[in-house]
């Protein structure tokens, strides 16, 4: 079996041992996994964020002290710089569960995809600690709206086991919170340290799919994730003047999406490291998902992509 490089940014999170141990213990060959953990705690009073392993051999972790913290993504960009050239990469968030055999299930959804270049993601259905989980559902995505800072945010659409189609299916977004594929999308797309929050997952989609990824959402349930924030700090109540990390990051992925024209748009980011792929351009993305990202308006009766149609 496949090697697999699981990427988990923690922030003063209490679930963070209680995933880890999920992920270890229902893997069907716990032995082929490595975590690349970015560790945001305070210097005391957050012991019950720590991680605690049977298999300390095969965590990388990078603490950091979370008031000096730049928000989510700059911790997502930490944890790649700790993959060790395992062939799969998911990317998770420290509260999560996992279905027993997740990593061959994994594998086995993932080379039912019709692509090459495939990558699997959605949202996935919800659990309550400790671990009340909710199931007979597999989950695709589409748009919910644009917010007032005009960055496109999204929603899944739960499909019952029952009805789900054969295969994955083809889609044009993808979660932060759950997305698997070869680690060559750590080369071809890493995560963007300049980001804060809002915009992660449709600056990463977009991106992704102009490098020539294909998006496919799973036909299977195999991850969890909690949706509350309320148990556990987070970073905007920590840390002072995260609004303007927000303001910057919105700004910068609405120069991305081509909705804000800016002459002093980086290199770095236009046209190289974290910028749009080559292979396929952000107006045939457009296109293909049915968005219009200038005039703020989507229409899902005429997506290309079947997990948006309106029959679903």
């Amino acid at each position: 079996m496949e090697r697999i490089f699981v990427q988990i940014a923690s922030y003063r999170d209490p679930e963070l041992r209680w995933t880890l141990r999920d992920l270890f213990e229902k893997a069907a060959h716990p032995e082929r996994v490595s975590v690349g953990l970015c560790l945001q705690v305070m210097s005391s009073g957050d012991e019950a964020c720590e991680p605690m392993l049977s298999r300390p051999a095969q965590l990388r972790c990078v603490r950091s002290n979370a008031r000096e913290s730049r928000g989510a993504c700059w911790a997502r960009s930490i944890t790649q710089t700790l993959w060790e050239d395992e062939a799969f990469t998911l990317l998770v968030d420290s509260l999560t569960r996992f279905v027993p055999g997740w990593d061959i299930q994994l594998l086995e959804t993932y080379v039912r995809c019709p692509s090459e270049n495939a990558v699997l993601s959605t949202y996935p259905l919800p659990y309550e600690p400790p671990d009340v989980r909710t199931e007979g559902y597999c989950s695709v995505l589409a748009p919910l709206e644009f917010d007032e800072g005009g960055v496109l945010t999204l929603r899944s659409r739960w499909i019952p086991l029952g009805r789900a189609p054969s295969r994955p299916v083809l889609g044009a977004f993808c979660g932060a919170c759950f997305l698997f594929g070869p680690a060559q999308i750590i080369v071809d797309v890493p995560y963007d340290p300049c980001l804060y929050f809002m915009g992660e997952e449709i600056s990463l989609a977009v991106r992704l799919w102009t490098h020539g990824w294909d998006i496919y959402h799973p036909n299977r349930n195999l991850l969890f994730h909690h949706w509350s924030r309320d148990y556990r700090p987070t970073h905007w109540d920590d840390v002072p003047g995260w609004e303007g990390l927000e303001l910057q990051s919105r700004r910068r992925v609405n120069r991305l999406l081509a909705v804000e024209q800016d002459s002093g748009l980086s290199v770095e980011m236009e046209g190289g490291r974290y910028g749009l792929g080559s292979v396929r351009s952000l107006s045939e993305y457009q296109e293909f998902s049915g968005v219009d990202f200038t005039n703020h308006r989507f229409e899902a009766d005429l997506c290309r992509a079947p997990a948006l149609r309106s029959d679903w």
